[in-house]
Protein backbone atom coordinates (compact mmCIF):
# COMPACT_ATOMS: atom_id res chain seq x y z
CA UNK A 1 0.00 0.00 0.00
CA UNK A 2 1.31 3.80 -0.55
CA UNK A 3 1.89 5.32 2.32
CA UNK A 4 0.72 9.22 2.92
CA UNK A 5 -0.46 11.03 -0.60
CA UNK A 6 0.22 9.36 -3.82
CA UNK A 7 -1.22 8.38 -6.94
CA UNK A 8 0.02 6.08 -9.88
CA UNK A 9 -1.39 6.78 -13.67
CA UNK A 10 -0.11 4.27 -16.29
CA UNK A 11 2.02 6.06 -18.85
CA UNK A 12 0.19 5.67 -22.61
CA UNK A 13 2.81 6.87 -24.73
CA UNK A 14 5.26 3.84 -25.19
CA UNK A 15 2.31 2.74 -27.25
CA UNK A 16 2.12 6.33 -28.93
CA UNK A 17 5.44 6.46 -29.29
CA UNK A 18 5.38 3.22 -30.96
CA UNK A 19 2.49 3.95 -33.93
CA UNK A 20 4.51 7.38 -34.20
CA UNK A 21 7.49 5.25 -35.43
CA UNK A 22 5.20 2.83 -37.17
CA UNK A 23 4.15 5.48 -39.11
CA UNK A 24 7.38 6.98 -40.06
CA UNK A 25 8.64 3.88 -41.06
CA UNK A 26 5.39 3.26 -43.12
CA UNK A 27 6.05 7.02 -44.99
CA UNK A 28 9.31 6.43 -45.33
CA UNK A 29 8.80 3.23 -47.28
CA UNK A 30 6.41 5.09 -49.71
CA UNK A 31 8.38 7.52 -50.63
CA UNK A 32 11.64 5.35 -51.50
CA UNK A 33 13.90 7.06 -48.93
CA UNK A 34 16.68 4.91 -48.55
CA UNK A 35 17.25 5.60 -45.01
CA UNK A 36 15.45 3.59 -42.98
CA UNK A 37 15.84 3.86 -39.35
CA UNK A 38 17.28 0.95 -37.28
CA UNK A 39 14.92 -0.61 -34.58
CA UNK A 40 17.13 0.72 -31.75
CA UNK A 41 16.53 4.31 -32.90
CA UNK A 42 12.53 3.74 -32.65
CA UNK A 43 13.01 3.34 -28.57
CA UNK A 44 11.14 6.06 -26.92
CA UNK A 45 13.28 8.14 -24.68
CA UNK A 46 11.51 9.75 -22.13
CA UNK A 47 14.47 11.84 -20.62
CA UNK A 48 13.57 15.05 -21.83
CA UNK A 49 10.08 14.72 -19.82
CA UNK A 50 12.20 13.68 -16.44
CA UNK A 51 11.40 17.53 -14.79
CA UNK A 52 12.59 16.31 -11.45
CA UNK A 53 16.25 15.17 -12.65
CA UNK A 54 17.14 18.75 -14.17
CA UNK A 55 15.09 20.22 -11.04
CA UNK A 56 17.35 18.34 -8.59
CA UNK A 57 20.23 19.05 -10.60
CA UNK A 58 21.75 15.61 -10.93
CA UNK A 59 22.92 15.30 -14.34
CA UNK A 60 25.47 18.09 -12.53
CA UNK A 61 26.85 15.28 -10.65
CA UNK A 62 27.27 12.47 -12.95
CA UNK A 63 30.48 12.99 -14.72
CA UNK A 64 31.77 12.59 -10.93
CA UNK A 65 29.58 9.46 -9.50
CA UNK A 66 26.20 7.98 -11.04
CA UNK A 67 26.00 6.01 -7.58
CA UNK A 68 28.77 3.09 -8.73
CA UNK A 69 29.13 1.02 -4.91
CA UNK A 70 25.78 2.48 -3.17
CA UNK A 71 23.58 -0.05 -2.37
CA UNK A 72 19.99 1.17 -1.71
CA UNK A 73 17.50 -1.30 0.09
CA UNK A 74 13.71 -1.02 -0.75
CA UNK A 75 12.06 -2.89 1.72
CA UNK A 76 8.42 -3.29 1.58
CA UNK A 77 7.37 -3.29 -2.30
CA UNK A 78 7.89 -5.89 -5.19
CA UNK A 79 9.77 -5.10 -8.32
CA UNK A 80 10.17 -6.65 -11.81
CA UNK A 81 13.41 -7.27 -11.69
CA UNK A 82 13.24 -8.08 -15.47
CA UNK A 83 12.23 -4.54 -16.55
CA UNK A 84 14.56 -3.27 -19.11
CA UNK A 85 15.27 -0.08 -17.28
CA UNK A 86 16.39 -1.87 -14.01
CA UNK A 87 17.38 -5.15 -14.92
CA UNK A 88 20.80 -5.84 -13.26
CA UNK A 89 20.61 -3.17 -10.93
CA UNK A 90 18.63 -5.37 -8.75
CA UNK A 91 19.18 -7.85 -6.24
CA UNK A 92 15.49 -9.66 -5.34
CA UNK A 93 15.52 -11.43 -1.65
CA UNK A 94 12.04 -12.98 -0.60
CA UNK A 95 12.72 -14.33 2.93
CA UNK A 96 10.46 -11.92 4.32
CA UNK A 97 7.75 -12.34 1.15
CA UNK A 98 7.13 -13.50 -2.23
CA UNK A 99 7.84 -11.13 -4.63
CA UNK A 100 4.19 -11.62 -5.83
CA UNK A 101 2.51 -8.71 -5.34
CA UNK A 102 1.86 -5.53 -7.42
CA UNK A 103 4.85 -3.98 -8.71
CA UNK A 104 3.83 -0.22 -9.71
CA UNK A 105 4.87 1.73 -6.67
CA UNK A 106 8.08 -0.89 -6.65
CA UNK A 107 9.17 -0.41 -9.98
CA UNK A 108 8.20 3.35 -10.03
CA UNK A 109 10.45 3.91 -6.96
CA UNK A 110 13.15 1.61 -8.35
CA UNK A 111 13.52 3.95 -11.37
CA UNK A 112 13.41 6.87 -9.52
CA UNK A 113 16.43 5.60 -7.76
CA UNK A 114 18.54 3.82 -9.83
CA UNK A 115 16.92 3.07 -13.58
CA UNK A 116 19.45 2.92 -16.53
CA UNK A 117 17.65 3.17 -19.18
CA UNK A 118 17.57 0.96 -22.27
CA UNK A 119 18.34 0.87 -26.24
CA UNK A 120 21.01 1.12 -28.22
CA UNK A 121 24.10 2.64 -25.74
CA UNK A 122 21.14 3.12 -23.38
CA UNK A 123 19.59 5.91 -25.36
CA UNK A 124 16.10 5.12 -24.47
CA UNK A 125 13.93 4.63 -21.21
CA UNK A 126 13.76 6.72 -18.29
CA UNK A 127 17.00 6.94 -15.81
CA UNK A 128 16.76 7.34 -11.85
CA UNK A 129 19.34 9.92 -9.79
CA UNK A 130 21.86 7.20 -9.00
CA UNK A 131 21.59 4.90 -12.36
CA UNK A 132 24.63 3.07 -11.25
CA UNK A 133 23.53 2.27 -7.45
CA UNK A 134 22.32 -1.53 -6.52
CA UNK A 135 18.97 -1.94 -5.36
CA UNK A 136 18.20 -4.36 -2.95
CA UNK A 137 14.59 -5.48 -3.19
CA UNK A 138 12.76 -7.17 0.23
CA UNK A 139 9.47 -7.74 -0.21
CA UNK A 140 7.39 -8.02 2.98
CA UNK A 141 4.36 -9.28 4.60
CA UNK A 142 3.68 -7.93 8.12
CA UNK A 143 7.64 -7.44 8.47
CA UNK A 144 8.76 -4.64 7.79
CA UNK A 145 10.60 -3.67 10.44
CA UNK A 146 12.94 -7.24 10.00
CA UNK A 147 13.60 -5.82 6.82
CA UNK A 148 14.91 -2.87 7.82
CA UNK A 149 17.40 -4.64 9.89
CA UNK A 150 17.91 -6.84 7.80
CA UNK A 151 18.75 -4.29 5.13
CA UNK A 152 21.62 -2.51 7.35
CA UNK A 153 22.56 -5.61 8.48
CA UNK A 154 23.55 -6.30 4.76
CA UNK A 155 25.71 -3.45 4.45
CA UNK A 156 22.70 -1.04 2.45
CA UNK A 157 24.21 2.86 3.03
CA UNK A 158 20.79 4.05 1.84
CA UNK A 159 17.45 2.32 2.81
CA UNK A 160 14.03 3.60 1.47
CA UNK A 161 10.64 3.31 3.26
CA UNK A 162 7.18 2.52 1.55
CA UNK A 163 5.30 4.36 3.67
CA UNK A 164 6.00 7.24 6.43
CA UNK A 165 7.66 5.50 9.62
CA UNK A 166 5.59 4.63 12.25
CA UNK A 167 6.38 3.61 16.34
CA UNK A 168 6.27 0.47 15.10
CA UNK A 169 9.63 0.92 12.99
CA UNK A 170 11.13 3.51 15.73
CA UNK A 171 13.38 0.53 17.59
CA UNK A 172 14.52 -1.04 13.06
CA UNK A 173 15.17 2.81 12.20
CA UNK A 174 17.48 3.41 15.19
CA UNK A 175 19.19 0.14 14.80
CA UNK A 176 19.62 0.96 10.77
CA UNK A 177 21.08 4.28 11.34
CA UNK A 178 23.09 2.98 14.30
CA UNK A 179 24.53 0.13 11.50
CA UNK A 180 25.67 3.47 9.20
CA UNK A 181 22.52 3.56 6.74
CA UNK A 182 20.65 6.86 6.29
CA UNK A 183 17.13 5.83 6.37
CA UNK A 184 14.50 7.89 3.84
CA UNK A 185 10.63 7.70 3.93
CA UNK A 186 7.63 10.18 2.49
CA UNK A 187 6.95 12.41 5.19
CA UNK A 188 3.59 11.80 7.17
CA UNK A 189 1.57 12.64 10.67
CA UNK A 190 4.32 11.32 13.28
CA UNK A 191 8.40 12.04 13.13
CA UNK A 192 10.98 9.76 13.37
CA UNK A 193 14.02 11.17 13.66
CA UNK A 194 16.06 8.33 12.63
CA UNK A 195 14.07 8.76 9.20
CA UNK A 196 14.77 11.94 6.24
CA UNK A 197 10.92 12.47 5.89
CA UNK A 198 10.41 13.62 2.69
CA UNK A 199 7.56 15.84 1.14
CA UNK A 200 6.85 16.27 -2.50
CA UNK A 201 6.77 19.55 -4.69
CA UNK A 202 5.02 19.99 -8.10
CA UNK A 203 7.48 21.72 -11.25
CA UNK A 204 5.77 25.34 -9.80
CA UNK A 205 7.69 24.35 -6.22
CA UNK A 206 4.59 24.41 -4.68
CA UNK A 207 3.77 21.17 -2.02
CA UNK A 208 1.52 18.52 -3.80
CA UNK A 209 -2.05 17.80 -2.34
CA UNK A 210 -2.98 16.35 0.92
CA UNK A 211 1.26 17.00 1.94
CA UNK A 212 1.31 16.73 5.83
CA UNK A 213 2.21 19.51 8.12
CA UNK A 214 5.40 21.40 7.90
CA UNK A 215 6.74 20.08 10.89
CA UNK A 216 6.98 16.74 10.28
CA UNK A 217 8.88 17.44 6.75
CA UNK A 218 12.61 17.61 6.88
CA UNK A 219 13.24 17.60 2.95
CA UNK A 220 11.55 18.55 0.16
CA UNK A 221 11.92 17.03 -3.59
CA UNK A 222 9.79 16.84 -6.79
CA UNK A 223 6.86 14.31 -5.86
CA UNK A 224 4.23 15.29 -9.24
CA UNK A 225 4.03 13.44 -12.93
CA UNK A 226 6.97 11.91 -12.50
CA UNK A 227 8.29 9.93 -15.48
CA UNK A 228 9.54 6.65 -14.12
CA UNK A 229 9.59 2.87 -14.84
CA UNK A 230 6.09 1.36 -14.94
CA UNK A 231 4.40 -2.02 -14.02
CA UNK A 232 5.13 -3.31 -17.46
CA UNK A 233 8.06 -2.89 -19.73
CA UNK A 234 7.03 0.98 -20.10
CA UNK A 235 7.06 3.80 -18.53
CA UNK A 236 4.26 5.02 -15.72
CA UNK A 237 3.35 8.69 -14.34
CA UNK A 238 3.38 9.03 -10.67
CA UNK A 239 2.78 11.50 -7.99
CA UNK A 240 2.94 11.36 -4.47
CA UNK A 241 5.24 11.43 -1.03
CA UNK A 242 6.87 7.97 -1.74
CA UNK A 243 7.90 9.54 -5.24
CA UNK A 244 9.79 12.37 -3.96
CA UNK A 245 11.22 10.08 -1.19
CA UNK A 246 12.66 8.16 -4.07
CA UNK A 247 14.37 10.99 -5.81
CA UNK A 248 16.23 11.79 -2.02
CA UNK A 249 17.26 8.66 -2.02
CA UNK A 250 18.73 8.31 -5.11
CA UNK A 251 20.65 11.44 -4.15
CA UNK A 252 21.58 10.11 -0.97
CA UNK A 253 23.08 7.39 -2.77
CA UNK A 254 25.28 9.51 -5.08
CA UNK A 255 26.58 11.34 -1.93
CA UNK A 256 27.79 7.96 -0.41
CA UNK A 257 28.84 6.42 -3.83
CA UNK A 258 31.18 10.19 -3.55
CA UNK A 259 32.33 10.19 0.06
CA UNK A 260 32.26 6.75 1.58
CA UNK A 261 33.92 8.24 4.51
CA UNK A 262 30.31 10.11 5.51
CA UNK A 263 28.26 8.91 8.16
CA UNK A 264 24.34 8.79 7.42
CA UNK A 265 23.99 12.07 10.14
CA UNK A 266 26.19 14.14 7.58
CA UNK A 267 24.53 13.12 4.07
CA UNK A 268 21.52 13.70 6.00
CA UNK A 269 22.86 17.53 6.61
CA UNK A 270 24.69 17.95 3.25
CA UNK A 271 21.21 17.00 1.39
CA UNK A 272 19.25 19.35 4.02
CA UNK A 273 21.72 22.42 4.95
CA UNK A 274 22.60 22.06 0.97
CA UNK A 275 19.46 22.58 -0.44
CA UNK A 276 17.69 25.81 -1.71
CA UNK A 277 14.61 27.81 0.01
CA UNK A 278 11.58 25.41 -0.92
CA UNK A 279 7.82 26.21 -0.85
CA UNK A 280 6.57 27.55 3.08
CA UNK A 281 10.02 27.90 4.02
CA UNK A 282 11.28 23.98 3.35
CA UNK A 283 14.17 23.07 2.28
CA UNK A 284 14.06 21.69 -1.38
CA UNK A 285 16.58 19.15 -2.60
CA UNK A 286 19.35 20.48 -4.74
CA UNK A 287 22.16 18.37 -5.94
CA UNK A 288 25.20 20.40 -6.92
CA UNK A 289 25.10 22.64 -3.26
CA UNK A 290 24.65 19.21 -1.47
CA UNK A 291 27.83 18.23 -3.00
CA UNK A 292 29.62 21.14 -1.76
CA UNK A 293 28.24 20.82 1.66
CA UNK A 294 29.30 16.94 1.52
CA UNK A 295 33.01 17.88 -0.17
CA UNK A 296 33.58 20.50 2.26
CA UNK A 297 32.94 18.27 5.27
CA UNK A 298 34.36 14.57 3.76
CA UNK A 299 38.00 16.64 2.98
CA UNK A 300 38.67 16.52 7.07
CA UNK A 301 37.40 12.85 7.17
CA UNK A 302 40.13 10.14 5.78
CA UNK A 303 38.86 7.19 4.05
CA UNK A 304 40.56 5.46 6.74
CA UNK A 305 40.12 5.82 9.98
CA UNK A 306 43.48 6.75 11.07
CA UNK A 307 43.23 6.16 14.95
CA UNK A 308 41.73 2.47 14.41
CA UNK A 309 45.22 1.91 11.98
CA UNK A 310 46.98 3.38 14.80
CA UNK A 311 45.38 0.70 17.60
CA UNK A 312 45.74 -1.98 15.08
CA UNK A 313 49.39 -1.31 14.61
CA UNK A 314 49.78 -1.04 18.34
CA UNK A 315 48.55 -3.96 19.19
CA UNK A 316 50.99 -5.87 16.75
CA UNK A 317 54.13 -4.61 18.22
CA UNK A 318 55.85 -7.46 19.47
CA UNK A 319 58.48 -6.47 23.01
CA UNK A 320 62.20 -6.93 22.53
CA UNK A 321 62.34 -10.03 24.32
CA UNK A 322 59.58 -11.56 22.93
CA UNK A 323 62.01 -11.02 19.08
CA UNK A 324 65.54 -12.63 21.54
CA UNK A 325 63.08 -15.96 22.84
CA UNK A 326 61.59 -16.38 19.01
CA UNK A 327 65.55 -16.24 17.94
CA UNK A 328 66.88 -18.26 20.48
CA UNK A 329 64.14 -20.83 19.58
CA UNK A 330 64.88 -20.85 16.20
CA UNK A 331 67.99 -21.57 16.48
CA UNK A 332 67.98 -23.89 19.04
CA UNK A 333 65.62 -25.94 16.54
CA UNK A 334 68.30 -25.13 13.40
CA UNK A 335 70.65 -27.40 15.87
CA UNK A 336 68.19 -30.08 16.63
CA UNK A 337 67.44 -30.82 13.06
CA UNK A 338 71.41 -31.10 12.52
CA UNK A 339 72.10 -33.37 14.89
CA UNK A 340 68.96 -35.21 13.56
CA UNK A 341 70.47 -35.41 10.28
CA UNK A 342 73.53 -36.10 11.07
CA UNK A 343 73.39 -39.39 13.16
CA UNK A 344 70.28 -40.54 10.43
CA UNK A 345 73.05 -40.25 7.67
CA UNK A 346 75.64 -42.12 10.06
CA UNK A 347 73.82 -44.47 11.32
CA UNK A 348 72.88 -48.01 9.64
CA UNK A 349 68.91 -48.55 10.91
CA UNK A 350 68.50 -51.39 8.25
CA UNK A 351 71.98 -53.56 8.64
CA UNK A 352 73.63 -52.37 5.50
CA UNK A 353 76.70 -51.69 6.49
CA UNK A 354 77.30 -54.25 9.13
CA UNK A 355 75.81 -56.86 5.34
CA UNK A 356 78.77 -55.29 3.44
CA UNK A 357 81.30 -55.89 6.35
CA UNK A 358 80.00 -59.56 6.69
CA UNK A 359 80.46 -60.36 2.98
CA UNK A 360 83.67 -58.25 2.44
CA UNK A 361 85.58 -60.93 5.36
CA UNK A 362 83.52 -63.72 3.85
CA UNK A 363 85.35 -62.77 0.53
CA UNK A 364 88.52 -62.22 1.87
CA UNK A 365 88.43 -65.55 3.35
CA UNK A 366 87.33 -67.91 0.58
CA UNK A 367 90.20 -65.89 -1.46
CA UNK A 368 92.63 -66.66 1.67
CA UNK A 369 91.64 -70.38 1.23
CA UNK A 370 92.22 -70.83 -2.70
CA UNK A 371 95.57 -69.05 -2.73
CA UNK A 372 98.47 -72.15 -2.90
CA UNK A 373 100.88 -72.16 -0.21
CA UNK A 374 104.14 -70.47 -0.10
CA UNK A 375 107.36 -72.51 -1.98
CA UNK A 376 110.50 -73.78 -0.02
CA UNK A 377 114.12 -73.68 -1.98
CA UNK A 378 114.61 -76.83 -3.08
CA UNK A 379 117.94 -78.91 -1.38
CA UNK A 380 121.60 -78.94 -2.70
CA UNK A 381 120.65 -76.03 -4.25
CA UNK A 382 123.35 -73.97 -5.30
CA UNK A 383 124.66 -71.60 -2.86
CA UNK A 384 126.27 -68.08 -2.89
CA UNK A 385 129.96 -68.66 -2.46
CA UNK A 386 131.19 -65.71 -0.05
CA UNK A 387 134.12 -63.62 -0.76
CA UNK A 388 137.81 -64.34 0.33
CA UNK A 389 137.14 -68.23 -0.84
Amino acid sequence: MLGGNSRNSIHTRRARGRAIAACATATAAVLGLTAVPAAADLVPDYRPEQWGLQAVGAPELWEETRGQGATVALPGVSVDEGHPDLVDNVRLDTRFGGNDGGVEQGNAAAGLVAAHGHGRDADGGVLGVAPEAALLVLPTGDGLAEAVRFASEEGAQVILLPEPAGPDLAEATQEASDNGALVVGPAGETEDPNVLAVAGTNQDGALIPDSPAAGTIALTAPGDALVTAGPEPGQAEVTGAPYAAAMVAGAAALMRAEHPQLRPGQVREALVDGSQAGPDGLPALHLPSAEQQASGVAQDIPLIDEDLTGENERSGLVPVWAWFVTVGAVVVLGVLILVLWVRRSSADPYGVKAERREQDELIAAERAAEAPPATRRKKGGRRRRTRGN
